[in-house]
């Protein structure tokens, strides 16, 4: 029997396997990570793999157009450097070696409900905190995270793949007509024959 959309649960519709990253981690390793996997947030843990907070690209994008670690200052830095006595060439500057990680960027709000808790709770949460995505737990642990694209398509009426229908009920459509008669058997098409030679 088909469920309806208000007996569904987190546990129904989350993504297992969740990519989590640690919250000693550097920025620029996250941003790659993002980039190979095709995410825009993640679940943030720490070494005992408990989650302590959730990381977006948005998280990022704030951080990049909000330090202000470059130089403001002009300097004659270049004007007056010398490598191995030799003045240097034009085109060199200044290297950013920020080392900035995880835990100083991430949102240390994790919005998180638990497997058993029911969809239409999950989507009065994300409309109230204005979210995108819940983190689902056990504990501490991450078990798995839902998007609001997953609660949509509860309401849409279309959470699970649809099972195939069995080949036995399927009919042969106008296309493959020829590939059926090439299937009958050799007694029909015997009989066939024979009557259009009587004929």
């Amino acid at each position: 029997m088909k469920k309806i959309a208000r007996e569904f649960v987190a546990a129904d519709i989350m993504t297992k396997n969740v990519i989590c990253v640690a919250k000693d981690a550097d920025l620029r390793d996250l941003g790659k990570l993002f980039l190979a996997k095709g995410i825009t947030g993640a679940p943030v843990i720490d070494r005992d793999g408990d989650i302590c907070g959730v990381i977006s690209q948005t998280d990022l994008l704030y951080y990049q157009l909000t330090r202000d670690d470059e130089f403001v200052v002009p300097s004659d830095f270049y004007q007056s450097a010398r490598v191995e006595g030799r003045p240097l060439a034009k085109g060199f500057q200044i290297e950013d070696v920020n080392t900035a990680t995880v835990e100083e960027v991430m949102t240390p709000v994790v919005h998180a409900v638990i497997a058993s808790t029911p969809v239409a709770t999950i989507a009065k949460l994300m409309t109230q905190r204005r979210i995108h995505r819940v983190i689902v737990r056990r504990e501490m642990k991450v078990v798995g995270i839902i998007s609001a694209l997953d609660v949509l398509r509860v309401f849409g009426g279309a959470p699970q793949k649809k099972s195939a229908k069995p080949k036995a009920a399927a009919r042969p459509g106008p296309k493959s007509k020829g590939k059926a008669r090439a299937k009958a058997s050799p007694r029909l098409k015997t009989a066939r024959i024979r009557k259009r030679h009587a004929a």
